[in-house]
């Protein structure tokens, strides 16, 4: 008789740890508490906006963003059929080309995504690198590029003590540098595409995606950049819960996890109670994957499961930010840039795409009202600045101040250089991610953040294998190789639970296959060296 593993979340990390589960046989039943499956990854359709027989209009979270160093993403993609899709879903995947930096005042600054074959595209390089049209001082790139080396030839136990410990912010001396030094390089980038802060986040972390995120661009020939093919849901999630259905996992939506019980006597949970519309009950199972956001799981973690494994019970410890997406709805096409667009000096740290570029097998005509034409999804990263039209910070604006406020900071960094792209007129109508509560005199909630990065938050972060002997985790503040909060680290997370529930299983082949985060080879020398050093005490040497 097969074991039952009870998972508690429905996201990407939930229906990860489902399929791994499912594919090896296992007896899998999932609680999420939404009425849809995917978590932050699903697709929310605007109410109200649907007319003569139509869709709704495809809202979202905020816009999907697949590095190729998402490698536990993409081969969790290739094995859920799609269609005639040779590799699944994985095949709705569509590579951007390029990404553009919009400035206030300033000519937008776009570079190639790939080894450039075209004409223009060695002008916008020569543009960004001879020419500097983003004005960085070169003494300040230079400064920077050492930086960079700097952590290259760091090892990973100087990494996870000494960079965990130190601010990107700091770590790149921003502290008196140019505008342009801090807009594109110390804040923009981590800002702008992981809702990370530059002034509270860990160097180790930031420094790992740059130096991925750098590798896919000198890499012709990964997709640096990709986004789906359509509405996430549609061409993503939908047919991944078909799949884990064929598979015999069995979905419980609209179920909240109250509780844990914990058996102290035994060391093991012994079961979880749950809330489905007005039934409360006890589900249990031979192992439990709690998939549950930091801050949700944080508050279900009693006092004797935190003396069984202490690392549970420093969750609370983890830090949240907010990072939610705003679309505008369009009565025309736009094609600006085939890609994302950084607004590198916003105050809300925006990042826009316009996905109806994408999406060519989606008949727009099928949504709203028949007008649909283009869609601008941005996400906002910065809750916390001050605006430019009411002076208030995001979270302390109504929805409608939230959409003016947006409005003007694009159309300031697009509009401003003699091409007008967007105008009022152009508007259909426009969507808010409802996980952004507004409720009159009460202050502005986040139902779903993002967890943050921190410097020396790493030693908070637990294994996916608790001390709980029935106990796993496959959540996105797991420790993983990934290191950031995304879809990537959710997968990471879920194959190392299940990895766990295997082991203590007994088995020896077939485990969910772990990627590393790949670095280049020329610089092992450099970190075998100070492995040495680090072990002695000694500082890490200095290459320039």
């Amino acid at each position: 008789m097969s074991k039952k593993v009870v998972i508690l979340g429905g996201g990407v990390g939930g229906m990860s740890a489902a399929q791994e589960l499912a594919e090896r046989g296992f007896d899998v039943e999932v609680y999420e508490r939404l009425e849809v499956l995917g978590g932050k990854a699903r697709s929310i359709p605007v109410p109200d906006s649907a007319s003569g027989g139509r869709k709704p209009l495809p809202g979202e979270h905020g816009f999907r963003f697949f590095p190729s160093f998402y490698k536990h993403t993409f081969d969790t993609m290739k094995r859920i059929p799609y269609g005639t899709n040779r590799r699944g879903v994985y095949d709705n995947l569509i590579e951007t080309t390029h990404v553009m930096a919009a400035r206030e005042g300033m000519t937008e600054i776009s570079f190639p995504l790939y080894l450039p074959e075209r004409l223009d595209d060695w002008e916008m390089l020569y543009r960004l690198i001879v020419k500097n049209e983003a004005n960085i001082p070169r003494s300040e790139m230079l400064f920077f590029a050492r930086k960079v080396l700097q952590f290259l030839t760091a090892c990973t136990e100087r990494r996870n003590t000494d960079y965990d410990d130190i601010t990107w912010w700091d770590f790149v001396e921003a502290d008196g540098k140019s505008k342009e030094y801090v807009d594109f390089l110390a804040v923009g980038l981590t800002r702008d595409l992981v809702a990370m802060q530059a002034e509270i986040s860990s160097s180790r972390t930031v420094a790992r995606i740059y130096v991925q995120l750098m590798l896919g661009i000198l890499q012709p020939w990964l997709h640096v950049d990709s986004i789906l093919n359509g509405p996430t849901s549609r061409v993503w999630i939908d047919p991944w819960e078909a799949y884990l259905t064929q598979l015999g996992v069995n979905f419980h939506t609209g179920a909240s996890v109250d509780s844990f019980e914990f058996d102290a006597s035994s060391g093991r949970i012994s079961g979880v109670n749950i809330t489905q519309g007005s039934e409360t009950f006890k589900v249990e199972a031979d192992y439990y994957v709690s998939a549950l956001p930091v801050e949700v799981m944080a508050r279900k973690v009693t006092p004797q499961m935190g003396q069984k494994d202490p690392m549970l019970a420093t969750l609370d410890q983890l830090q949240t930010g907010w990072m939610n997406g705003i679309l505008f709805f369009l009565n025309k096409n736009i094609s600006l840039n085939h890609g994302h667009i950084l607004y590198v000096d916003s105050p809300w740290a925006l990042t826009s795409i316009f996905s109806q570029s994408f999406w060519e097998d989606i008949d727009l005509d099928e949504y709203g009202n028949g007008e649909l034409e283009g869609i601008l999804s941005i996400c906002i990263s910065d809750w916390n600045t001050p605006g430019v039209l009411y002076g208030k910070a995001a979270r302390d604006c109504s929805a409608e101040e939230i959409k003016e406020e947006v409005w003007a900071q694009i159309t300031r960094r697009l509009n401003d250089t003699g091409t007008i792209y967007l105008e009022p007129g152009d508007v259909i109508t426009w969507f808010l991610s409802p996980t952004i509560d507004i409720q009159p005199g009460e202050p502005t909630k986040n139902t779903e953040p993002l967890l943050l990065n921190t410097a020396g938050s790493l030693r908070y972060r637990p294994e996916a294998a608790s001390q709980i002997e029935n106990l796993f985790l496959a959540s996105d503040y797991v420790r993983t190789n990934t290191d950031l909060a995304t879809m990537e680290s959710a997968n990471e997370a879920a194959r190392r639970a299940v990895n766990g529930i295997l082991g203590r299983e007994g088995w020896m082949l077939g485990l969910c296959r772990l990627y590393e985060l790949e670095e280049p080879l020329i610089f092992k020398p450099a970190r075998a060296i100070d492995r040495l050093r680090f072990k002695m005490g000694l500082p890490q040497l200095d290459y320039l």
